[in-house]
């Protein structure tokens, strides 16, 4: 499906269609199913092209302080911390933060960065970040946690398409990285979910910046 055209202003997340079975419905009937699957959506995001400057002119909302600009209430750092660098390239206007995941090589464990639960549903197909590798160090693992149907939290790993770095490289886009698309979401009930970001250390000190955190709210297939 083709992006979708630039949007300077905010713009509403489409709520999910009731589809064929409206059709038949009485009239009320269908007015207050409506009424539900509006009450269901997750809440509506400003978005931006984003990543336009890759090819990508799909538009995107921030994730939850995916900026890493101001409070970072929900987020969780383990030998990870807020760096005095934002991302280079400016795919968002400002900034002057993002996060390091790795404090130290001999740090006692790998790095992790959590973010906050949010909502996502199936108009949440694809989310994308920045990144920078710091040095001789291994693949960024990611990671998406969320609650099923049943409310139990399930832990799902996203293949990594990022190559072992020797050598401190330079902002760019990761690919791009299934959401919704990936999880077992209840029919068009929206769902929590947590991105997870995990790396061993650096001789360097870090072993990657992230920033600018990104959901595609509108790609498809």
């Amino acid at each position: 499906m083709s992006p979708r055209s630039p949007r300077t202003l905010r713009r509403c997340l489409p709520v999910a269609l009731l589809g064929a079975a409206a059709l038949v419905l009485p009239a009320s009937a269908a007015a207050k199913a409506t009424v539900a699957t509006e009450a269901a959506a997750c809440p509506d995001l400003p978005t931006t092209q984003a990543f336009a400057r890759y090819g990508d002119t799909a538009d995107y909302a921030l994730a939850p302080g995916g900026d890493f600009e101001g409070s970072l209430a929900g987020w969780t750092l383990s030998n990870a911390h807020l760096a005095g660098q934002n991302e280079s390239v400016g795919i968002l206007p400002g900034g002057s933060h993002s996060i390091a995941l790795g404090n130290s090589f001999f740090a006692s464990g790998p790095s992790t960065v959590t973010s906050p639960w949010f909502c996502v549903d199936p108009n949440h197909p694809y989310f994308r970040y920045m990144l920078k590798p710091n040095g001789p160090v291994g693949v960024l693992a990611t990671f998406v946690r969320y609650k099923n149907a049943a409310g139990q939290v399930i832990q799902s790993q996203i293949t990594s398409k990022i190559s072992p770095n020797l050598y401190t490289g330079k902002w760019t886009a990761s690919q791009l990285n299934p959401l919704a698309v990936d999880l077992s979401i209840d029919g068009q009930q929206p769902s929590q979910v947590q991105l997870v970001f995990v790396s061993p250390g650096s001789v360097l000190g870090a072993g990657y910046y992230i920033d600018n955190i990104l959901v595609d709210p509108y790609r498809r297939g």
